[in-house]
Protein backbone atom coordinates (compact mmCIF):
# COMPACT_ATOMS: atom_id res chain seq x y z
CA UNK A 1 0.00 0.00 0.00
CA UNK A 2 2.98 2.35 1.05
CA UNK A 3 4.68 1.42 -2.27
CA UNK A 4 1.48 2.21 -4.36
CA UNK A 5 1.22 6.02 -2.27
CA UNK A 6 4.41 6.53 -3.21
CA UNK A 7 4.05 5.95 -6.66
CA UNK A 8 1.15 8.12 -6.60
CA UNK A 9 2.82 10.98 -5.17
CA UNK A 10 5.70 10.69 -7.25
CA UNK A 11 3.32 10.46 -10.48
CA UNK A 12 1.60 13.46 -9.58
CA UNK A 13 4.60 15.57 -8.71
CA UNK A 14 5.57 14.84 -12.45
CA UNK A 15 2.43 15.62 -13.76
CA UNK A 16 2.97 18.92 -11.65
CA UNK A 17 6.39 19.51 -13.13
CA UNK A 18 5.35 18.78 -16.74
CA UNK A 19 2.33 21.63 -16.31
CA UNK A 20 4.82 24.22 -15.37
CA UNK A 21 7.15 22.99 -17.80
CA UNK A 22 4.90 23.64 -20.03
CA UNK A 23 3.38 27.24 -18.60
CA UNK A 24 6.94 28.00 -18.71
CA UNK A 25 7.75 27.42 -22.08
CA UNK A 26 4.13 28.84 -23.49
CA UNK A 27 5.22 32.19 -21.48
CA UNK A 28 8.92 32.50 -22.56
CA UNK A 29 8.74 34.84 -25.89
CA UNK A 30 9.22 32.99 -29.30
CA UNK A 31 12.48 33.87 -31.06
CA UNK A 32 10.73 36.13 -33.77
CA UNK A 33 8.91 38.07 -30.53
CA UNK A 34 11.76 38.36 -28.72
CA UNK A 35 13.89 39.20 -32.10
CA UNK A 36 11.91 42.03 -32.47
CA UNK A 37 11.75 43.23 -29.15
CA UNK A 38 15.13 43.79 -29.15
CA UNK A 39 15.35 44.86 -32.52
CA UNK A 40 12.81 47.87 -31.11
CA UNK A 41 15.02 48.59 -28.18
CA UNK A 42 17.70 48.86 -30.45
CA UNK A 43 15.96 51.33 -32.43
CA UNK A 44 14.50 53.57 -29.89
CA UNK A 45 18.31 53.72 -28.07
CA UNK A 46 21.01 53.04 -30.63
CA UNK A 47 24.33 52.50 -29.81
CA UNK A 48 26.17 49.38 -29.55
CA UNK A 49 23.40 47.71 -29.62
CA UNK A 50 22.07 48.68 -33.02
CA UNK A 51 24.10 46.63 -35.58
CA UNK A 52 24.33 43.78 -33.22
CA UNK A 53 20.01 44.01 -33.77
CA UNK A 54 20.38 44.40 -37.09
CA UNK A 55 22.65 41.39 -37.68
CA UNK A 56 20.15 39.07 -35.71
CA UNK A 57 17.06 40.10 -36.95
CA UNK A 58 15.55 38.36 -39.69
CA UNK A 59 14.13 40.31 -43.15
CA UNK A 60 10.66 40.15 -42.00
CA UNK A 61 12.04 42.15 -38.48
CA UNK A 62 13.49 44.20 -40.76
CA UNK A 63 10.65 45.25 -43.47
CA UNK A 64 8.34 45.22 -40.83
CA UNK A 65 10.81 47.92 -38.53
CA UNK A 66 10.68 49.85 -42.06
CA UNK A 67 6.74 49.64 -41.88
CA UNK A 68 6.13 51.38 -38.45
CA UNK A 69 8.61 54.19 -39.35
CA UNK A 70 11.91 55.32 -37.78
CA UNK A 71 14.01 58.62 -38.27
CA UNK A 72 15.03 58.68 -41.92
CA UNK A 73 19.21 58.11 -40.93
CA UNK A 74 17.90 55.05 -38.93
CA UNK A 75 15.66 53.77 -41.45
CA UNK A 76 19.00 54.09 -43.60
CA UNK A 77 20.78 51.77 -41.64
CA UNK A 78 17.60 49.08 -41.63
CA UNK A 79 18.15 49.47 -45.73
CA UNK A 80 21.73 48.92 -45.82
CA UNK A 81 21.46 45.98 -43.74
CA UNK A 82 18.83 44.18 -46.24
CA UNK A 83 20.72 45.47 -49.25
CA UNK A 84 23.52 43.68 -48.02
CA UNK A 85 21.41 40.37 -47.78
CA UNK A 86 21.21 40.20 -50.87
CA UNK A 87 23.75 38.04 -52.45
CA UNK A 88 22.44 35.48 -49.84
CA UNK A 89 18.95 35.09 -50.54
CA UNK A 90 17.43 32.43 -53.36
CA UNK A 91 15.26 33.62 -56.06
CA UNK A 92 12.10 32.75 -54.17
CA UNK A 93 12.92 34.78 -50.85
CA UNK A 94 14.09 37.82 -53.06
CA UNK A 95 11.02 37.48 -54.97
CA UNK A 96 9.20 37.93 -51.77
CA UNK A 97 11.28 40.71 -50.46
CA UNK A 98 10.83 42.58 -53.40
CA UNK A 99 7.03 42.52 -53.54
CA UNK A 100 7.04 43.49 -49.93
CA UNK A 101 9.30 46.71 -50.81
CA UNK A 102 7.10 47.39 -53.66
CA UNK A 103 3.93 47.28 -51.84
CA UNK A 104 4.90 49.44 -49.95
CA UNK A 105 5.70 51.83 -52.37
CA UNK A 106 9.88 51.99 -51.38
CA UNK A 107 8.78 52.91 -48.00
CA UNK A 108 8.77 56.37 -48.96
CA UNK A 109 5.44 57.68 -46.87
CA UNK A 110 7.11 56.24 -43.74
CA UNK A 111 7.62 57.97 -40.54
CA UNK A 112 6.61 61.61 -40.26
CA UNK A 113 7.34 64.45 -43.03
CA UNK A 114 10.11 66.73 -42.79
CA UNK A 115 12.53 68.54 -45.22
CA UNK A 116 15.96 66.66 -44.68
CA UNK A 117 14.07 63.34 -44.02
CA UNK A 118 12.57 63.60 -47.26
CA UNK A 119 15.76 63.62 -48.84
CA UNK A 120 17.17 60.47 -46.94
CA UNK A 121 13.97 58.58 -47.42
CA UNK A 122 14.07 59.27 -51.32
CA UNK A 123 17.78 57.66 -50.82
CA UNK A 124 16.63 54.54 -49.07
CA UNK A 125 14.20 54.16 -51.68
CA UNK A 126 16.67 54.53 -54.72
CA UNK A 127 19.00 52.12 -52.31
CA UNK A 128 16.16 49.52 -51.84
CA UNK A 129 15.32 49.29 -55.87
CA UNK A 130 18.70 49.28 -56.94
CA UNK A 131 19.36 46.69 -53.95
CA UNK A 132 16.37 44.64 -54.31
CA UNK A 133 13.65 45.68 -57.05
CA UNK A 134 16.14 45.92 -60.23
CA UNK A 135 17.74 42.39 -59.67
CA UNK A 136 14.59 40.58 -59.64
CA UNK A 137 12.69 42.92 -62.60
CA UNK A 138 15.62 42.06 -64.29
CA UNK A 139 14.66 38.30 -63.98
CA UNK A 140 10.92 39.02 -64.85
CA UNK A 141 9.40 39.00 -61.29
CA UNK A 142 6.69 41.49 -60.52
CA UNK A 143 5.56 42.79 -63.97
CA UNK A 144 2.08 43.48 -62.36
CA UNK A 145 3.20 45.23 -59.20
CA UNK A 146 5.79 47.79 -61.14
CA UNK A 147 2.54 48.50 -63.74
CA UNK A 148 1.10 50.07 -60.79
CA UNK A 149 3.45 51.23 -58.51
CA UNK A 150 5.80 53.25 -61.06
CA UNK A 151 3.22 55.45 -61.72
CA UNK A 152 1.77 56.04 -58.67
CA UNK A 153 5.45 57.04 -57.45
CA UNK A 154 4.99 59.17 -60.30
CA UNK A 155 1.68 60.73 -59.59
CA UNK A 156 2.10 61.20 -55.50
CA UNK A 157 1.93 64.26 -53.66
CA UNK A 158 5.18 66.09 -52.64
CA UNK A 159 7.04 65.27 -55.65
CA UNK A 160 9.44 62.51 -53.70
CA UNK A 161 8.21 59.60 -55.26
CA UNK A 162 8.46 61.76 -58.87
CA UNK A 163 11.80 62.28 -58.16
CA UNK A 164 12.72 58.83 -57.67
CA UNK A 165 11.58 57.76 -60.92
CA UNK A 166 13.57 60.12 -62.83
CA UNK A 167 16.33 59.26 -61.02
CA UNK A 168 15.82 55.23 -61.52
CA UNK A 169 15.28 56.40 -65.32
CA UNK A 170 18.13 58.80 -65.23
CA UNK A 171 20.74 55.75 -64.05
CA UNK A 172 22.85 54.18 -66.96
CA UNK A 173 21.35 50.22 -65.47
CA UNK A 174 18.13 49.00 -67.48
CA UNK A 175 15.57 50.26 -65.47
CA UNK A 176 13.75 46.91 -65.10
CA UNK A 177 10.23 48.74 -65.62
CA UNK A 178 9.80 46.38 -68.31
CA UNK A 179 6.52 47.35 -71.21
CA UNK A 180 3.27 47.53 -68.56
CA UNK A 181 5.03 49.85 -66.19
CA UNK A 182 6.28 52.08 -69.16
CA UNK A 183 2.86 52.12 -71.02
CA UNK A 184 1.35 53.11 -67.76
CA UNK A 185 3.64 55.74 -66.51
CA UNK A 186 3.49 57.44 -70.54
CA UNK A 187 -0.24 57.26 -69.84
CA UNK A 188 -0.10 58.93 -66.68
CA UNK A 189 2.13 61.39 -67.90
CA UNK A 190 -0.16 61.50 -70.88
CA UNK A 191 -2.92 62.43 -69.06
CA UNK A 192 -0.90 65.28 -66.45
CA UNK A 193 0.12 66.85 -69.85
CA UNK A 194 -4.00 67.00 -71.30
CA UNK A 195 -4.97 68.61 -67.79
CA UNK A 196 -2.13 71.04 -67.82
CA UNK A 197 -3.43 72.04 -71.74
CA UNK A 198 -6.77 72.14 -70.55
CA UNK A 199 -6.27 74.49 -67.44
CA UNK A 200 -3.71 76.88 -69.37
CA UNK A 201 -6.50 76.71 -72.29
CA UNK A 202 -8.74 77.87 -69.56
CA UNK A 203 -7.05 80.58 -68.25
CA UNK A 204 -6.67 81.97 -71.58
CA UNK A 205 -9.90 82.26 -72.32
CA UNK A 206 -10.69 84.10 -69.38
CA UNK A 207 -7.65 86.19 -70.03
CA UNK A 208 -9.08 87.18 -73.61
CA UNK A 209 -12.65 87.55 -72.04
CA UNK A 210 -11.29 90.08 -69.45
CA UNK A 211 -8.98 91.98 -71.75
CA UNK A 212 -12.32 92.53 -74.25
CA UNK A 213 -14.48 93.71 -71.25
CA UNK A 214 -11.85 96.52 -70.43
CA UNK A 215 -11.46 97.60 -74.15
CA UNK A 216 -15.44 97.47 -74.42
CA UNK A 217 -16.04 99.31 -71.40
CA UNK A 218 -12.86 101.24 -69.74
CA UNK A 219 -12.91 102.45 -66.23
CA UNK A 220 -12.08 105.33 -65.47
CA UNK A 221 -10.06 105.89 -61.79
CA UNK A 222 -11.67 106.57 -58.78
CA UNK A 223 -15.05 106.24 -60.22
CA UNK A 224 -15.66 103.07 -57.97
CA UNK A 225 -15.95 100.57 -60.48
CA UNK A 226 -18.83 102.08 -62.83
CA UNK A 227 -18.77 101.76 -66.64
CA UNK A 228 -17.82 104.80 -68.55
CA UNK A 229 -20.20 104.69 -71.85
CA UNK A 230 -18.69 106.47 -75.16
CA UNK A 231 -21.05 108.85 -76.77
CA UNK A 232 -22.11 106.32 -79.39
CA UNK A 233 -23.01 103.70 -76.61
CA UNK A 234 -25.25 105.53 -74.58
CA UNK A 235 -27.35 106.44 -77.79
CA UNK A 236 -27.73 102.82 -78.61
CA UNK A 237 -28.67 102.52 -75.19
CA UNK A 238 -31.34 105.07 -75.40
CA UNK A 239 -32.44 103.72 -78.63
CA UNK A 240 -32.62 100.18 -77.32
CA UNK A 241 -35.37 101.85 -74.34
CA UNK A 242 -37.08 103.90 -76.38
CA UNK A 243 -37.78 100.47 -78.44
CA UNK A 244 -38.77 98.68 -75.32
CA UNK A 245 -41.31 101.19 -73.90
CA UNK A 246 -42.97 101.31 -77.16
CA UNK A 247 -42.97 97.59 -77.55
CA UNK A 248 -44.84 97.90 -73.95
CA UNK A 249 -47.10 99.90 -75.10
CA UNK A 250 -48.23 98.55 -78.29
CA UNK A 251 -48.97 95.26 -76.40
CA UNK A 252 -50.96 97.35 -73.58
CA UNK A 253 -52.89 99.03 -76.64
CA UNK A 254 -54.06 95.67 -78.73
CA UNK A 255 -54.61 94.29 -74.78
CA UNK A 256 -57.90 96.67 -74.84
Amino acid sequence: MVDEEMLEEAMLEEQGADQAAERADQARPTAPVAGARRLREALRQGGEAFPAALREADDGLLLSALDDGMPADRATRVVVELVRRAPERGPELADAVCEKVLLARLYLDAGEPSGADDRLRARNALMLYDGLVRPCAQRGGTPELLACVVPALWAARGGAGREVVRRIVDSRQPTGFGERAWKELFTSAAEECREHEAAAATAARHGARRWWLRRRWPRREGDGGRIDLQPGQLWVSVLLGVISVALVLIVVLAAR
